[in-house]
């Protein structure tokens, strides 16, 4: 094993290439990559009430800078915040049609990336990918426990 190898260097250097790549696509519509998640985890739940919090579990990111980018998307007319009739305090998050055109859109950019990811993996390695990087988020996720 390389003891020189670092996880957090690799996984890192991915993400930004990753962003770079998405970012330079989605840009032309006015929206951050961050953002685009947003409207992709609105577009997969459509046939569900999802609110802010939603939004945070998904994204794993402070309400605060979920609270920006969903006042930025109200704002472009990509979203529609609707008071929860059961509890006032929550407002259900919905997208607009602006906002589902720009999903699709910006889908098929993303489904390029992935494509782009799996070349030269066989199903064994991605296979093996998930596993490892669902271990990787549980660590994370116990040693954040602890702190």
């Amino acid at each position: 094993m390389k003891k020189d190898f670092k996880i957090s260097d690799y996984l890192h250097s991915l993400c930004k290439e990753m962003y770079r790549i998405i970012g330079a696509n989605i840009s032309k519509y006015g929206i951050t990559p961050q953002q685009g998640r947003i409207i992709r985890f609105l577009a997969l739940n459509q046939e569900n009430p999802v609110y802010q919090k939603d939004v945070e579990a998904f994204l794993n990111i402070r309400k605060s800078s979920v609270s920006s980018a969903i006042k930025n998307l109200e704002k472009s007319g990509l979203i529609t915040r609707s008071h929860n009739p059961e509890d006032g305090r929550y407002k259900r998050i919905n997208l607009t049609a602006a906002g589902l055109s720009i999903y699709e859109e910006t889908r098929k950019n993303s489904q390029l990336v992935e494509t782009k990811l799996r070349t030269n993996l066989e199903d064994a390695e991605i296979e093996f990918l998930e596993k490892t990087f669902q271990k990787l988020k549980k660590n994370l996720e116990t040693r954040r426990k602890k702190c």
